[in-house]
């Protein structure tokens, strides 16, 4: 109608005018005013999609097997055994960093690469950002010697490198010293900084306000209290069927039947598993590493076990089948039949602080990923046996501590987080490997014949016959806040230490049963 007030980001919540050319309050308007999240709502949280796209995964399966007897009572079998993987469920952050833009014709990881080799993050966990100093005026100039980089001096708005020699220099104090998104990797929290109020053009992230919106502070994130952060407070997991994975595997069994009252069966295999990271489709909070390169995540998958060995038999007593008087009734009916396991470590995840912000791919907090530690140097990454722990402020053993790292101060020396624009694969699930297992089961039974339809039976069952602890994977995550052997602290820390039992101790069970 003539004389209504025009609908604008000013009066979104008011519509039309009333007998006194007054702005008619949207709660009594005729039409319900659409929720606009960011705008004249606050954010919603994370939110969830479905690809348009998604399909069922598809297994193909390949084996070849060569079987050979060995007289009568002998089968040896040599075999391979594959399987390809392809639109495996692999959810996808599609709010995350776009770190190929290019600004002064250098990208952004590129720029962000140079600044995290300066800050010492290229090194190891321990000298990234270990120069630093103390104190602000100290802390700004020494941003200040950090190179220009093309990036952020096309990218910054001048009033943000206000107070610095370059805008560079101002990222690096902002970000990495007035915050630790720098020195911990969080990519994701850095771009949202500077997404909002620092750079020197629109927003492109769906967490940062709408510039002019009733939500938008007018000034970068931290100096004010901004509200919502946007239509969203993190990102979209989209469910899609992007991830692929392969399984080989290599077996030899022998089977022996009855040879001496003996049947018997061993199996060896050794297989790999790689993938793009399985995990079941209930984890939607679960993203891909890098969703603008899929295989940065290809790496082992968790169920990954390089050797497995088993073998079963049953041994029978070859004497006195009849059970004819009484020496027959005591030696005769015998039957023993063990099973022995055996397995190498399955993968151990090497976390970071974030462990999920490296490429600008999750937020660390709405969505993880499966991000691990990066090795600096040439070192074994696991071992097969348990290692004293040794205190190396006193250079004596600590009773009762256990690692599966001959020497974690060694080891967390050559770590250090992955690094944008440095690495473009983090290994899988894990860089380390677990603790071994083997077990012994064993079932003893003796058959009594009492007349020729009543006989009775009894059972012995143990498992774990040895009473052999299989201890559980020690603690590896998390690696960048210093889990290793502090010599300031002694034996109270946790990287690589064992500290539980994974399997049950030994149990017995006797049964009795009659059969007429």
């Amino acid at each position: 109608p003539a004389g209504s007030t025009q609908l604008t980001p000013a009066n979104a919540f008011r519509i039309g005018t009333d007998g006194n050319n007054a702005p008619i309050p949207a709660a009594s308007a005729t039409l319900p005013q659409p929720t606009l999240p960011g705008f004249n709502a606050v954010a919603s949280g994370a939110g969830e999609a479905l690809d348009p796209n998604f399909r069922p995964n598809v297994v193909d399966s390949f084996d070849f097997t060569i079987q050979r007897q060995l007289g009568n009572k002998f089968i040896l079998e040599v075999g391979y055994i594959g399987r390809r993987i392809t639109h495996e469920y692999q959810p996808i952050n599609i709010n995350s960093v776009p770190y190929m833009m290019t600004l002064g014709g250098q990208q952004f990881q590129k720029a962000y690469a140079a600044v995290e080799t300066g800050l010492g993050c290229a090194t190891s966990f321990a000298a990234c950002g270990a120069a630093i100093p103390k104190g602000t005026a100290a802390q700004i100039a020494y941003a200040n010697t950090f190179a220009p980089q093309p990036f952020f001096e096309a990218a910054m708005n001048p009033a943000y490198c206000a107070g610095f020699t370059s805008c560079t220099a101002a990222v690096v104090y902002k970000e990495g010293m007035a915050k630790s998104n720098l020195v911990n990797q969080a990519v994701w929290n850095t771009w949202s900084d500077l997404d909002n109020g620092g750079f020197n053009f629109a927003r492109s992230m769906l967490n940062t306000p709408i510039v002019g919106g009733p939500l938008d502070c007018g000034v970068p994130v931290g100096t004010a209290t901004c509200g919502s952060q946007g239509q969203l407070t993190s990102g979209v997991g989209v469910n899609a069927s992007t991830g692929h994975g392969n399984y080989n595997g290599a077996f030899v069994s022998l089977k022996m039947n009855s040879w001496h009252g003996i049947t018997l069966q061993e199996n060896f295999t050794y297989s790999k598993a790689l993938g793009t990271g399985a995990l079941v489709q209930a984890t939607s909070e679960y993203t891909t590493n890098d969703p603008y390169n899929t295989n940065n995540g290809y790496g082992l998958q968790s169920f990954d076990r390089k050797f497995v060995f088993n073998t079963y038999a049953m041994i029978e007593d070859p004497w006195y089948k009849g059970q004819h008087g009484i020496i027959g009734h005591l030696a005769g009916g015998w039957s023993l039949s063990p099973i022995l396991a055996i397995g190498s470590g399955q993968p151990l995840g090497c976390g970071t602080l974030t462990d999920a912000q490296s490429f600008g791919a999750a937020d660390g907090a709405n969505f993880f990923t499966t991000e691990n530690c990066v090795f600096t140097k040439g070192i074994g990454g696991g071992n097969a046996s348990l290692h004293t722990f040794i205190d190396p402020t006193t250079g004596k053993t600590a009773a009762g501590q256990f690692n599966i790292f001959p020497n974690a101060d060694n080891l967390l020396s050559t770590l250090r987080a992955p690094i944008l624009g440095l690495d473009t694969n983090t290994g899988g699930v894990g860089v380390f490997r677990g603790l071994p297992y083997w077990n012994v089961d064993m079932r003893l039974v003796k058959d009594i014949h009492i007349a020729e339809r009543v006989s009775l039976q009894f059972q012995y069952v143990v498992t774990n016959v040895f009473n052999h602890p299989v201890f559980s994977d020690p603690a590896v995550g998390d690696a960048q806040t210093g889990l290793g052997v502090d010599p300031t602290v002694g034996p109270g820390s946790s990287f690589g230490v064992v500290s539980s039992q994974g399997n049950n101790p030994r149990q017995m069970q006797f049964g009795l049963r009659l059969t007429f």
